[in-house]
């Protein structure tokens, strides 16, 4: 952790001043109204990665990106579709938000390495590798097996460096992950998950595999979910503060340089018992509810929406991080890998 200046930082105005790139939002389409837009403006985010798809096929995903693209088109200009960083500096100066598209699976590739050039051309600019599954790439979090990547899924790998489409491991097995790690000429991402030094989940991230990540220079994110954070998540929602002590943590093992914002946090809307009942059936692994299906639990006191982004600044102005170390944590290390994915200025 770094050590603060004799004269108390402006929380308010660093996020305000800072660009802000959110790794990962989640909000479908369905919630993206207005009600939606203001959480955004209230959040002070410049750009987004957006979970367009889960696990969907290639058809699906492709209508997920142009429902996307129109909805953009009713927002006046307010957010607008980007393809590199050109845009999110643009976005910054002229006070709008860079949308970027983002799937959360390889699924809609299936075995055909022609429709990731085809998506990359519709924009997509962030792919997860899996979900919690094992698809043709390789294995997700939710495999027993852990097999690790499959021959495609290292071919992938190679399409997505040349191309440009920045891969994120966040629901990707222990051995898949740390393979592709290895095979990956570009660093990868892992724009939310959590730490299973907290947590001891295999959707959560171990410190082998945080480590390895920053050694190849990519960058982690933690998902603002309270079963990520905290053991007692599920059955006791935690305050704001266990999200800063994950910081630490990662702080600690790689330093600051590889911390960046990905909270995982769509429009509260969305999140019905219903919903949370499908996840756990499918997904067990993954430690969003508690038995009752409790929602108010779901996320730290003070973090559960999109428009909660500034309590991160505020978190780690409280934790004593310099004002250069909390700009790197918003946009600069992500911005920074990016410019090595994309090949571009940064």
């Amino acid at each position: 952790m770094s050590v603060t200046s004799a004269q108390p930082l402006d929380a308010a105005r660093l996020h305000r001043d800072n660009i802000v790139f959110n790794a990962l939002d989640c909000t479908p389409l369905a919630w993206s109204d207005e009600t939606y837009l203001g959480k955004l403006a209230a959040s002070g985010v410049t750009a987004i990665n957006h979970a367009v798809s889960i696990s969907q096929d290639f058809d699906a995903a492709a209508a997920g990106i142009v429902g996307w693209q129109r909805r953009l088109r009713e927002t006046g200009g307010r957010i607008f579709q980007a393809y590199g960083l050109d845009d999110v500096a643009r976005a910054k100066a002229e006070g709008r938000v860079a949308w970027f598209a983002g799937f959360e699976d390889s699924k809609p590739v299936g075995e055909d390495l022609w429709r990731l050039e085809a998506l990359h051309r519709m924009g997509l600019r962030f792919m997860g590798l899996t979900y919690q599954n094992r698809n043709y790439a390789g294995d997700g979090s939710g495999e027993v097996a852990n097999g690790g990547l499959s021959r495609f899924g290292r071919a992938l790998i190679k399409e997505s460096n040349r191309l440009g489409v920045a891969l994120d491991l966040s629901h990707t097995g222990e051995r898949s992950t740390l393979e592709t790690i290895e095979v990956s000429e570009k660093p990868v991402l892992v724009t939310h998950a959590g730490l299973t030094h907290f947590v001891d989940s295999p959707r959560n991230k171990s410190d082998v595999v945080v480590r390895e990540l920053a050694a190849r220079g990519g960058v982690f994110g933690l998902a603002a979910k309270s079963g990520f954070l905290s053991p007692e998540g599920l059955t006791r929602r935690p305050g704001a503060e266990v999200f800063a002590d994950n910081i630490d943590h990662l702080v600690e093992l790689v330093g600051i340089d590889h911390v960046i914002v990905g909270t995982d946090v769509g429009d509260e809307r969305k999140y019905t018992r219903e919903g949370m009942a499908r996840v756990r059936r499918l997904y067990p692994e993954i430690p969003m509810a508690g038995d009752d299906l409790d929602l108010e639990r779901m996320h730290p006191v003070g973090m559960g929406t999109p428009a909660d982004l500034p309590r991160i600044t505020e978190l780690l102005v409280g934790r004593g991080y310099t004002a250069d170390d909390i700009a790197k944590v918003l946009s600069g290390n992500l911005r920074r890998v990016l410019a090595e994915i994309w090949d571009t200025e940064r």
